[in-house]
């Protein structure tokens, strides 16, 4: 008997990644995508010469990710960054400081206190707290450290990331490394000294004709098509064994039978489509919070920048009441980006704690207001040259607490359910080298299943 193809449902970076390792497998899969296109929120474009990315916008560059590049065709579309993209600037006071998150390097900035830095430097003789189910981010580093630590260093590294709320994020979800040292070592720093490679830089890269690149090669490598405008209600048990998936396609109902079925959809979606099967899941499914982000791309004429500005880019606390989490100096680690004469700044506003500027001020005023906050910031002396904004009405998911209760939930519906996998960003995280990364991984265990 023929064996019936893996059911992967969403053809973002997850799903296609997952479904080109199974057929390097020999293992038969059938994608289903919702959309009329692949790559998630991995969308790139260009204007007027300028290459732009709306989701992510560079890439880590582990080893294994650029073995990964290379097995599937990609090694002349990768662009290394410049030297540049090591300095890291956070704002204070509309300036901009150059430091290292690292906090023994931060030690000799002026961008903290004397205070923090005391504070920084006795944490190892702090005693480590009892255990607590979860713990937010602000409360953690607070208790280890202080307020002006937690407001101005985790904060707008967390907007960086998640652009989310440190109020409400568990620590144990997003930064599990600290709690997990202040049990093993009784103290942060303690932990950091014995495992400096945790906090070790990573070099990052970006592709040709941006991120999409990649979404798009790995759908070209896909033997079997993706089966788009395919929007999948709801799964339930079937009545001759495994599952049966119904799905809306083409204006009509269709019935596909299935042993494993892997959902790599936002919670939201997961939380309809499985609702037949597991309740409760679906209604944890359905809290998990998206919150709308907005990307605003700016082109400048380089010559309305005083002087270069050599670096990554740079991220805002909350606390500097800017309309902003942050921006990444595009053209100056990715000179490719932008034509020749030109700045590319990439400025990220939203999130948790942002959203709500989008109805105070609507989405034009909103960008007025970010690129005079941006042209002050940054002493720029001309109005850009190119402008282009999108929007994301549920961007990233947040880990806040009661994630930890939500993951026992998927574990106990996939012991419940043999076949039925949630392999979304909210369950394996957001980075793309760990996606991909993961992907092998379960193929390999898909194969021995």
């Amino acid at each position: 008997m023929p064996q019936k193809p893996v059911l992967i449902i969403g053809a973002g970076i997850s799903g296609l990644s997952i479904a080109y390792e199974l057929q390097k497998r020999d293992i038969p899969y059938q994608v289903l995508e919702a959309a009329g296109h692949s790559g998630g929120v991995i969308q790139s474009f260009n204007k007027e010469g300028f290459e732009l990315d709306a989701g992510p916008n560079t890439i880590a560059a582990t080893p294994e990710t650029m073995a990964f590049l290379q097995e599937i065709g990609l090694e002349q579309e990768i662009l290394p960054a410049a030297a540049a993209s090591k300095n890291r600037f956070l704002v204070r006071n509309n300036r901009l400081h150059a430091v290292s998150p690292h906090p023994f390097k931060i030690m000799g900035s002026d961008y903290i206190s004397r205070g923090s830095k005391w504070r920084l430097f006795t944490e190892r003789f702090r005693k480590p707290a009892p255990v607590q189910e979860e713990e937010t981010v602000t409360h953690f580093v607070e208790r280890r450290f202080n307020k002006e630590i937690a407001d101005y260093l985790f904060d707008p590294i967390l907007s960086g990331i998640y652009a989310g709320n440190p109020d409400q994020m568990s620590i144990a979800a997003v930064l599990p490394a600290l709690p997990r040292w202040e049990r093993e070592y009784g103290s942060v720093t303690k932990g950091l000294m014995k495992e400096k490679g945790v906090m070790a830089g990573r070099k990052i890269i970006s592709l040709a004709g941006g991120n999409q690149t990649l979404t798009r090669r790995l759908q070209e490598k896909l033997q079997t098509p993706v089966r788009f405008h395919c929007t999948v209600k709801n799964i339930a048990v079937s009545a001759v064994g495994g599952y049966q998936v119904i799905a809306e396609e083409q204006g009509g109902e269709t019935v596909l039978e299935a042993d494993r079925i892997i959902l790599t959809t936002p919670a939201y979606t997961a939380g309809r489509q499985l609702e037949g099967l597991d309740e409760s899941l679906a209604a944890l499914l359905q809290q998990v919070y998206y919150p709308r982000m907005g990307v605003l791309h700016l082109g400048f004429d380089a010559t309305a920048l005083p002087q270069p500005l050599e670096g990554f880019g740079f991220l805002v606390p909350h606390a500097e009441k800017l309309h902003f989490l942050g921006a990444i100096c595009n053209s100056a680690i990715f000179p490719h980006k932008a034509p020749d004469g030109k700045l590319l700044l990439t400025v990220f506003t939203g999130g948790s704690r942002q959203e709500h500027y989008f109805d105070e001020l609507g989405t034009a005023q909103l960008q007025e207001t970010v690129v005079k906050e941006i042209r002050s910031l940054l002493g720029l002396k001309a109005a850009p040259v190119m402008q282009h904004f999108s929007f994301m009405q549920k961007a990233i998911p947040q880990l806040n607490i009661g994630h930890a209760k939500l993951r026992s939930a998927v574990a106990a519906m996939e012991h419940n359910y043999p076949g039925i996998l949630l392999r979304s960003n909210f369950v394996q995280g957001v980075a793309l080298p760990a996606l991909i990364q993961h992907a092998a991984s379960l193929a390999d265990k898909l194969k021995k299943n």
